[in-house]
């Protein structure tokens, strides 16, 4: 089978596989997917935290991290052909992380920033950051790099204060909240995403938008 996309996103793996199944399917399969509007502050807010803590200390993020330095930030990367049941199928992992530590010890480990409200994310943001110690684990190009640490930085708006005429401060509470590094288990996560990839499509969610609305589009018939 010929497929239109083969390079797994951090992204796709939270909210759009979390979601409906024949969605995350046809995009991969047959390159037809939804996509919505992407808030521009939080781009904004993004480059203004990578600026921030460019060149600061490991600890600097959170006094729970090990000795270290930051040793990238906004690299894209990509790994060898994802290996299930022991066989070479035809995806991969691909993203570009927000922050790369680098330990006193040797090892790494990757931040990615957030700007939501506080507590309760690792799970939802698990898949995500474990991609990224998989593709540093087994990299398409390089020597790989083993993760030590996985981890949220979220931000939430604290409060609000008018600066000067047109100048209007607003400040935000910090937050580092550590993910769990498993390699085994995001194994036989990203083995179960790739096997349904490989195989017949999926039903749609019932609960999805998209599927809903392209289903009552058809049966007007205009």
């Amino acid at each position: 089978m010929e497929y239109v996309k083969t390079r797994i996103s951090p992204s796709d793996l939270t909210f759009n596989w979390t979601g409906c199944k024949k969605c995350f399917w046809m995009r991969y399969v047959l390159g037809v997917s939804h996509q919505g509007p992407f808030p521009g502050i939080v781009m904004s807010l993004s480059s203004r935290q990578e600026r921030w803590y460019k060149e600061k200390h490991s600890r600097d993020f959170s006094s729970s991290l090990p000795s270290g330095v930051v040793h990238s930030t906004g690299k894209m990367l990509e790994s060898k052909p994802i290996i299930v049941d022991g066989r070479e199928t035809p995806f991969t992992l691909g993203g570009k992380y927000d922050f790369l530590l680098s330990y006193d010890s040797g090892k790494f480990g990757v931040i990615d920033t957030k700007v939501v409200s506080q507590g309760g994310k690792a799970e939802f943001y698990w898949p995500q950051l474990a991609e990224y110690d998989y593709i540093l684990s087994n990299p398409k190009t390089g020597e790989p790099r083993a993760c030590e640490t996985l981890g949220l930085l979220v931000w939430e708006i604290a409060d609000a204060s008018h600066h000067s005429a047109d100048i209007y401060n607003v400040g935000f509470n910090a937050e580092y909240e550590p993910v769990e590094v498993n390699p085994a288990k995001f194994q036989q996560f990203i083995g179960e995403v790739v096997s349904l990839l490989m195989g017949e499509i999926p039903t749609a969610d019932e609960n999805c938008s998209n599927c809903t609305y392209f289903q009552k589009r058809l049966d007007l018939k205009i």
